[in-house]
């Protein structure tokens, strides 16, 4: 009867995404945290260079600005620290969210391929429980974890009719899994042993994509992409536990590039993550987020005989799942630096990023989160 209980437990924190004092975490929230698609370049400015910037994969028409063919590769850790009634846990994710490759066919039209994670689920977490068994209360140690994310992969064209505008279309195969694994230690072992139980979901769905950039001459670009949500399906093996759509996207980003060298962003995008809706438990807050960003990447001095570019910018959005009744606000400040390798053929960008989250609460949450992104030209 306890296996069979303990399983029934996990498929609901499966399936209705578990709240903050279950995740230890208010930034893993419901379905996860978004991780924007954005390279460390972009990053380390704040996220102000999202639609402009060709290794991040929110606007398919910026693959174009690479130049060339280039292999891309980011790996990002966060250590994150909860605080709650005085007391505070630290935890340590490691992500890899975005790879991509892009290859010219002519001149004035590329192709790109990308994966990258449109919400990770990553956490662990443990509290004491009671259980009563014949009549006796038994005390334990319930552990609970999950790894996975949705994925988002991303096949974009780009072309350049004119110099001075680039158009691009991407098209997108939402997939990944959550793995939740459970684990119920009773203080007594030699009496009661220990329960465990892992599950598996999958998600399937797809969505679409457009973009478009604007150059005034080398003093200004405007930058603008959009990406239209298909159905998505909650599975388990082959069951369909749950239909709703990936969540539709605006962005828009602009720069000044007046200065050699230089771009002074600002970005703002809404995502619709209510249409995710459908997928998790009626009472899961979901918010339709805004995100918002000014960051700047300026030509800095020579180091070693290279020219190192210099980043800085800060970042307020909010997250799409909140807690109770409460919206999760995410805060940042973000510097970077990059430079090239190997005589041009590669490129290394370093980001660090500090992040405050608050949901009005007594519960509060910061993050240091290190980007570490590597270009590689053939």
């Amino acid at each position: 009867m306890r296996s069979v209980c303990f399983s029934g437990l996990a498929a609901t924190l499966l399936l209705l995404p578990a709240v903050g004092h279950a995740q230890g975490s208010l930034s893993t929230q419901g379905f996860g945290y978004p991780t924007s698609g954005l390279s460390t370049r972009t990053l380390g400015t704040g996220g102000a260079l999202g639609e402009i910037d060709p290794l991040s994969a929110t606007n398919p028409s910026s693959i174009l600005n690479l130049g060339g063919t280039a292999l891309y590769l980011q790996a990002e850790p966060e250590y994150r620290t909860l605080r709650a009634a005085g007391n505070s846990e630290r935890t340590t994710i490691a992500r890899y969210p975005l790879v991509s490759a892009t290859i010219p066919i002519t001149p004035t039209f590329y192709a790109g391929l990308s994966i990258t994670n449109l919400l990770d689920r990553s956490f662990s977490t443990t509290m004491r429980g009671t259980q009563v068994v014949g009549g006796e209360t038994l005390t334990s140690t319930n552990s609970f974890s999950s790894d996975g994310a949705i994925g988002d992969v991303r096949v974009a064209l780009a072309w350049a009719p004119r110099q001075w505008i680039h158009l691009g279309v991407g098209a997108h195969a939402i997939t990944g899994d959550n793995r939740l694994a459970s684990v119920q230690v009773f203080d007594d072992e030699s009496r009661f042993a220990r329960l465990s139980d892992t599950s598996t979901v999958t998600y399937v769905g797809n969505a679409f994509s457009g973009g478009v950039e604007l150059y005034a001459g080398r003093a200004a670009v405007v930058a603008a992409s959009y990406r239209h949500g298909g159905p998505i399906s909650l599975k388990r093996g082959d069951v369909t536990l749950s239909e709703a759509r990936v969540p539709d996207r605006l962005a828009l980003s602009a720069a000044f590039l007046g200065i050699r060298g230089t771009s002074i962003a600002v970005r703002t995008a809404k995502d619709q993550w209510s249409d995710l809706r459908g997928l998790g438990s009626p009472g899961l807050r979901i918010t339709d987020a805004w995100d918002s960003s000014v960051g700047a990447d300026v030509l800095g001095p020579r180091f070693s005989g290279r020219s190192l570019q210099l980043r800085a910018g800060a970042r307020w959005r909010t997250l799409p799942f909140g807690v109770g009744t409460s919206d999760v606000t995410e805060r940042s400040v973000s510097f970077g630096a990059g430079t090239l390798l190997a005589r041009g053929r590669a490129a290394i960008d370093l980001a660090g990023i500090r992040a405050t989250r608050d949901a009005g609460l007594t519960t509060t949450e910061s993050a240091w989160t290190l980007s570490v992104g590597l270009t590689v030209r053939p």
